[in-house]
């Protein structure tokens, strides 16, 4: 099982030969001294409308904070961390660039993380009754499916819960995913796989079924694009410099295709915090967000030690829940200790080094929240 806008005006479309490029690059040798900066973890206040405050005014043990930065800062440990930002009670109370001051202005490829992006914007056609969970897919975009007749069972939540059935091979499918000229419809790279499983009856997360979330979004709006649906969720946050990957064909890449920078990953986070709401405006719903990031699916059919929402992964151990993306890109959210922790980190960093694995982050994740008095 695999567990896992520069623009100013908004998404463009992006090349798969620039990532094949990037990820040549990133498979040279890390060297073996000063990767990392000089300790930072201080937030400047730039004007992009985050509050900073001490870490102290809101609950962290100067101490114990100071230890984790002095591990994280190690050469030797997190080697391809690139950020860590705490946000508490609101406030932005710790913000670490690991290898370049700079990258507080740089969008980071959050990798899988986008899923749980696409599970708010499923959330913008909930909340007007454009989705119903029990519903089968079929009706939605019943010119996208084949002759097999068992895949017109696959509900919305079936869909959202990553139980659709399908094969997904991930060497294959993913890059089939941006192939704008040999594919298409990246409806269709979905729904002509093989069907192994009944629906609901397994479960497999892989970037399809985030896929098939963007071709339903788009029908049910009734757009030509998915472009105006990202932007309803964006424009009230204020994020405004992204890239959202786009095939040809009109669809944004539902599992994996979001660049964000840091703070506004953070901003994501906290908008859940606050149930939806930002800025006096309900943009997405209370009800929504409770939903989505509630377990439907139990630890013992992930085959992890976690439980699966709609495109959130939850923690129970610290009544958590995150998204989380290859290489070490996670968005943690604990609502009790009114907490959001980001991590970003470079993908692949070559020489065998695969990057920060998830038991490194809640392991990090855990002494945060100790930290907390």
């Amino acid at each position: 099982m695999h567990l896992f806008g520069e623009m100013k005006t908004g998404i463009i479309k992006y090349r798969h030969l620039t990532l094949f490029l990037v990820a040549i690059l990133m498979n040279s040798c890390l060297p073996d001294s000063d990767y990392k900066a000089s300790v930072n973890f201080e937030p400047p206040e730039n004007g992009d409308g985050w509050e900073v405050a001490p870490a102290a005014s809101h609950g962290f043990n100067d101490g114990k904070l100071q230890d984790i930065y002095e591990m994280m800062f190690d050469e030797k440990r997190f080697v391809t961390s690139k950020s860590l930002l705490i946000v508490r009670n609101g406030k932005l109370v710790s913000e670490s660039y690991f290898r370049d001051k700079n990258d507080i202005d740089k969008k980071t490829n959050i990798k899988c993380v986008t899923k749980s992006i696409t599970s708010l914007l499923t959330g913008l056609a909930w909340d007007r009754d454009l989705i119903r969970l029990d519903h089968r897919l079929y009706g939605y975009i019943p010119g996208y499916f084949d002759g097999d007749m068992n895949k017109r069972d696959i509900t919305a939540e079936n869909m959202l819960t990553m139980t659709i059935g399908l094969v997904w091979d991930y060497e294959q499918h993913n890059i089939d995913l941006f192939n704008s000229n040999r594919f298409p419809s990246t409806v269709r790279i979905v729904l002509t796989n093989d069907f192994v499983d009944p629906a609901g009856s397994s479960f497999f997360c892989n970037p399809g079924p985030p896929q098939l979330a963007m071709g339903v979004l788009r029908e049910v709006f009734e757009q030509e694009n998915t472009d105006s649906i990202i932007h309803a969720l964006f424009d009230p946050l204020g994020i405004n410099d992204f890239i959202w990957e786009q095939h040809q064909d009109g669809l944004n890449i539902g599992g994996l295709g979001l660049h964000l920078r840091p703070r506004d990953l953070a901003r994501i986070g906290q908008f859940c915090l606050q149930k939806g709401w930002w800025n006096g405006n309900q943009v997405v719903s209370a009800e929504w967000i409770d939903l989505s990031t509630s377990e439907h699916i139990k630890p013992e059919m992930t085959g992890s030690f976690h439980g699966y929402g709609y495109y959130w992964w939850i923690h129970k151990e610290n009544a958590a829940y995150f998204a989380m993306g290859e290489g070490g890109q996670f968005l943690y959210i604990v609502p009790r200790k009114n907490l959001v922790i980001v991590h970003t980190a470079t993908p692949s960093a070559g020489s065998g080094y695969d990057g920060i694995e998830l038991e490194d982050f809640l392991a990090l994740a855990s002494l945060i929240l100790d930290a907390i008095e």
